[in-house]
């Protein structure tokens, strides 16, 4: 029998509680008739070694979230109260600019490393799901839906114990 190449890795607690808690989102969003990816994707972000990280990094992608979020929704009230195109030169203009308000922001307050999660939160509502049904609302699931995921990777790693 030829030998493998491949490295015996043992697959530990947390890639299991990882999985647990994306299949969860996924059902929850799958029931709840929603996209279930930001859930997924924060609980797959939050999982961390123990509960204590999990919380950390779950608050950090929380506040990046919810700042990124306030953002956007004052770029949509922008165009929507004013003659700006969206996609056209000015707006991206705007946008760009708008990284520096956003990561100055995330200094202020102290939470440098959510300056990341609340560039990507923003961008994603102004840029890729813009013209998607009611942008507001698309704001506020956002925050809803990564909260969710959060508070689901937290749960599941505070309920299911290591095995050391």
């Amino acid at each position: 029998m030829p030998k493998s190449n491949f490295p015996k890795i043992h697959i530990g607690m947390r890639i299991w509680k990882t999985f647990i808690a994306a299949l969860i989102c996924a059902v929850a969003g799958m029931l709840s008739g929603t996209e279930p990816f930001y859930s997924m994707i924060a609980a797959i972000l939050c999982m961390q070694v123990n509960v204590s990280e999990s919380i950390k990094k779950g608050t950090t992608r929380l506040i990046g979230t919810l700042i990124g979020g306030i953002f956007a929704v004052a770029v949509l009230l922008l165009i929507d109260f004013t003659p700006l195109e969206p996609f056209s030169l000015l707006y991206y203009i705007i946008i760009s600019f708008c990284v520096v308000p956003l990561i100055y922001t995330n200094v202020l307050f102290g939470q440098d490393a959510s300056s990341y999660i609340t560039c990507v939160v923003f961008l994603s509502i102004v840029l890729s799901h813009f013209g998607e049904g009611n942008h507001y609302l698309f704001a506020l699931s956002r925050m809803l839906e990564t909260a969710f995921g959060i508070i689901v990777a937290v749960v599941v790693n505070k309920t299911i114990k290591n095995n050391k």
